[in-house]
């Protein structure tokens, strides 16, 4: 399925797809809030409608969506970024990461900051207003830990940050179970299908959130790098996509994509070593789950997209009353 959509949305000119962001963003929204409604729980969060034997998780979708309408809003500042650009930008982040939150799905909300911030980088923003914008941030981060927070996501920050404190030993048992994992690996690792704690199921998760413990503890330390170092090298030519692209749209989609890889990617890796807090969050590519692998697929779609057309914005907006 993911490779269907992939060469499927490689016909498309990704202009033509940002033409119709707002609707895309508005039909997703929608599906966010229904599913506060309407969406199936499982493990007590509310992320999923079943349609038969398949589960659709529309925060997944949110992601590539945010990326096209931020791409789109932003593709032309008339006059430079003006606080009325963020503020508008910040709304349509802060909206569908309000309702992924409540579900409750902080991993995937996370995600969509980055994007917002790396987006709001290449559009133009000033220094002094990135400032205010993280400062602004940093000021409201007491009031998400109050108020937005359920009890088990703070128990897994404080577990995170004061292990040895913890009362709950749930708080710190993937976290654990993870470094037991990745430890027993070694160099080499115990072999496929060999890992005591993937195979005995001792590792939570293991099939989507830690999977890549069971990378390490079956593949081992040097065949880990290896995986890495394939993820370095993916992220590096996205990166050299978007400095090559012309066309302001294009660029600020292949930034905002591969920011929502390089973000899914380090947070997933670091909580499965320990090394921050953990969170609902898959690694691309590896992960299993049907909405993220799709999700993936059309986002590199988009990138390809992008290189393929190359496009040169030769009349945009901006100097429309300079000549």
């Amino acid at each position: 399925m993911g490779f269907t959509l992939f060469f499927t949305l490689l016909y498309l000119d990704y202009l033509l797809v940002a033409n119709y962001a707002y609707v895309i963003y508005g039909v997703v929204l929608l599906l966010l809030i229904l599913l506060l409604v309407f969406g199936g729980s499982v493990k007590g969060s509310q992320r999923w409608f079943s349609v038969g034997s398949f589960s659709i998780q529309p925060s997944e979708f949110m992601k590539i969506t945010l990326v096209i309408t931020l791409a789109q809003f932003l593709r032309y500042p008339k006059y430079g970024l003006g606080f009325v650009d963020i503020g508008i930008s910040l709304l349509l982040t802060g909206i569908p990461m309000a309702l992924i939150v409540k579900q409750p799905d902080l991993g995937t909300a996370l995600v969509m900051m980055p994007i917002l911030v790396a987006i709001l980088y290449t559009a133009g923003i000033r220094l002094y207003q990135l400032v205010i914008f993280i400062g602004a941030g940093i000021a409201v981060s007491p009031l998400l830990w109050l108020f937005l927070l359920k009890p088990y996501q703070k128990l897994r920050i404080v577990g995170f940050l004061w292990p040895d404190k913890t009362a709950d030993w749930g708080a710190g048992y993937h976290r654990l179970q993870s470094l037991i994992a990745i430890g027993s690996g070694g160099l080499w690792g115990a072999g496929w299908g060999n890992g005591t704690q993937n195979q005995m199921r001792f590792l939570p998760e293991r099939h989507t959130d830690f999977i890549f413990a069971v990378i390490a503890e079956e593949w081992g330390f040097l065949r880990s790098c290896f995986v890495l170092l394939l993820y370095i090298v993916f992220l590096t030519c996205g990166i050299g996509i978007a400095r090559r692209t012309r066309e302001p749209c294009g660029r600020l989609i292949v930034v905002g994509l591969v920011t929502m890889f390089a973000t899914q990617i380090i947070a997933n890796i670091c909580m499965t070593l320990g090394i921050a807090p953990i969170v609902g969050i898959t690694l691309p590519f590896m992960s299993y789950g049907g909405s993220s692998m799709l999700t993936s697929f059309i986002a590199l779609s988009l990138i390809f997209n992008v290189k393929m057309r190359s496009k040169i914005d030769l009349a945009s907006r901006r100097f429309h009353g300079l000549h």
